[in-house]
């Protein structure tokens, strides 16, 4: 007999005053309720319509939901809570997370904050190019970390800051937080190849660095969709600029060996373009 969609979810353990872990027996699975007030002295049935639950959130994948079960017994459920809780702020701007975001963003709370506690710091290479090129998610991510600081006391430093950014584009990506971060870093290194090729250094507020990394941006996403542009000056920088073309070439093939994805020549050409800038501004 199919459950009727008006049975009460049956709760299970606060995480928080405002996240729940609860039973629905329409789905015969655990959920995740979010919303102000609903972890607070949770017991009865829950009313399908209760005003207060802002969001559900469902594992459908049994592997993850049972993960998610066995984080709900081993790391603390503030920490869950407010993982949760960051997930659903995301999930208002974004869309709805993948279900694997309930894994990776809760362990990776739990690990910082044990950093944080024990006054290890937490390395970023990558803030200023965060900063930069996705403001959107490290205005977020800021959000979080004021989250963090109002539920949990601990003050995150801006690095982690900018490690949260990532896991919401992740998130946002539908991408798993080590494949963003190699992401980043072909798009730091490339910038270092472009400049270590042109002879010049980089400062992060450099304008020639913005311009580099937007473009590196971009072309990392196109390469990795497949979703390349023709370039119209091709035939014309290779013959012209046959050094410059060859050196973005070498700089093509490193980013197609670390992107497992091809590089065109079209996308050469267009780092031949941003080296001969460079060398023509020093």
């Amino acid at each position: 007999m199919e459950r009727s969609r008006d049975c009460p979810f049956r709760p299970l353990k606060a995480l928080n005053n405002n996240v729940l872990l609860a039973y629905d027996p329409a789905s015969d699975q655990e959920v995740v309720l979010v919303g102000r007030g609903l972890g607070f002295q949770a017991s009865g049935p829950l009313s399908r319509s209760d005003p207060r639950i802002e969001k559900v959130f469902r594992l459908d994948e049994s592997r993850n939901r049972r993960q998610f079960l066995r984080l709900t017994e081993t790391l603390s459920g503030d920490v869950i809570g407010v993982a949760e809780e960051i997930l659903h702020l995301a999930a208002g701007r974004f869309g709805p997370p993948g279900e694997e975001a309930h894994l990776t963003l809760a362990e990776h709370l739990a690990a910082t904050l044990d950093r944080v506690r024990q006054g290890m710091p937490i390395p970023n290479p990558f803030l200023a190019q965060i900063q930069l090129l996705y403001p959107e998610e490290y205005e977020l991510a800021g959000q979080a970390v004021q989250m963090i600081a109002d539920r949990l006391g601990v003050r995150l430093p801006e690095e982690e800051q900018g490690l949260l950014a990532l896991h919401l584009l992740g998130m946002r990506r539908r991408e798993p937080p080590k494949l963003v971060a190699r992401h980043q870093a072909v798009i730091r290194e490339s910038a270092q190849f472009l400049a270590d090729e042109a002879g010049i250094s980089w400062s992060d507020d450099d304008p020639r660095l913005a311009r580099v990394l937007l473009h590196l941006r971009l072309a990392v996403e196109l390469i990795v969709s497949g979703k390349g542009e023709a370039n119209p000056l091709l035939d014309r920088i290779r013959s012209e600029y046959p050094d410059a073309f060859a050196r973005a070439r070498r700089l093509g093939d490193y980013m197609a060996e670390r992107l497992d994805r091809p590089v065109s020549d079209d996308e050469v050409g267009y780092l031949a373009l941003h080296l001969l800038r460079l060398k023509n501004l020093t």
